[in-house]
C-alpha cells in the first residue's frame, strides 16, 4: 500500500542534506586500494506491489561472491524521477542488515552526485550507512559533460562529480556518492568491469539474482 508522499519536503531534504556531503568532497582521503576487500551491489526487482531488494558481497581479491541476500517490502512510495532513493532504501537497509559479512564499499545502479540536487540514491544511500559509495548508470540523469585530459567527467553543482567511462561499447556513468574521491571510484569500477559483461561484476549479479528471486517467489 502507498502511503501520501510529499514531493516537496523530499527535495527539501535533499538540498539540505547534498549540502553536508558536497562541503566535505575536498576533504575525502583517498583509499588505500589494499584495503577494498568486499564490494556490495544493490539492485531492485518490482512485482506484485512489492520490492525485491538485493545485495550481493563480491570479494574483490578472491574475485568471487561471498554472500547474497534478498528481501521482499511493500512499496510504499511511487516512483518519481529524482527521488528514487525514498522509494528503493528501505529495501536496501534491511537487506543490508541481513549480511553476515560487511562490505568496506557500497555500488549502486543509479546516481549519486550527478543529481539535479546532489543526493541520488547512491549518496543516500551511503550516508545512511555511513559507507563509500559509487553510482554507476547507463544514461546520464544530470550535469555537464566536459573533455579534460582524455577524459569525460561530470560536471555538476559547480564541481566534477563523475566520470563517464566507455565498456563493451557503451557509456557507464561513474560518479561519486559518499565518502570517495571520484579517482578512487573510477579506479574501483574499472576493477570491476570484465570482457563480456556490461556492467561491474556486483551490480550485474544482484540484477540477475533479484529477477531470479522474484520470479521464483512471484510467477
Amino acid at each position: 500500500m502507498q502511503i501520501e508522499f510529499d514531493i516537496h519536503r523530499a527535495m527539501k531534504a535533499q538540498e539540505y542534506l547534498s549540502k553536508r556531503v558536497l562541503e566535505s568532497l575536498d576533504k575525502t582521503p583517498r583509499i588505500n586500494p589494499d584495503m577494498v576487500r568486499y564490494i556490495a551491489g544493490f539492485d531492485s526487482s518490482y512485482t506484485s506491489g512489492k520490492q525485491c531488494a538485493v545485495v550481493v558481497v563480491y570479494d574483490l581479491q578472491a574475485k568471487r561472491i561471498v554472500e547474497e541476500k534478498h528481501v521482499f517490502v511493500d512499496v510504499k512510495v511511487p516512483y518519481i524521477p529524482g527521488l528514487l532513493a525514498f522509494r528503493e532504501i528501505p529495501g536496501y537497509i534491511r537487506v543490508y542488515q541481513k549480511l553476515g559479512v560487511k562490505p568496506d564499499i557500497l555500488l549502486v545502479d543509479g546516481h549519486g552526485l550527478a543529481h539535479p540536487r546532489a543526493f541520488g540514491i547512491t549518496t543516500h544511500l551511503g550516508l545512511v550507512l555511513d559507507k563509500p559509495s559509487i553510482g554507476v548508470a547507463k544514461k546520464k540523469l544530470y550535469g555537464e559533460i566536459i573533455e579534460e585530459n582524455n577524459r569525460r567527467l561530470i560536471l555538476a553543482h559547480g564541481r566534477i562529480v563523475g566520470e563517464v567511462v566507455k565498456h563493451e561499447g557503451q557509456d557507464l556513468y561513474v560518479s561519486i556518492g559518499y565518502k570517495i574521491t571520484l579517482e578512487d571510484a573510477v579506479t574501483i569500477v574499472k576493477s570491476l568491469l570484465v570482457k563480456g559483461i556490461k556492467l561491474p561484476i556486483p551490480i550485474q549479479i544482484a540484477d540477475t539474482y533479484s529477477k531470479t528471486i522474484k520470479n521464483k517467489y512471484y510467477k
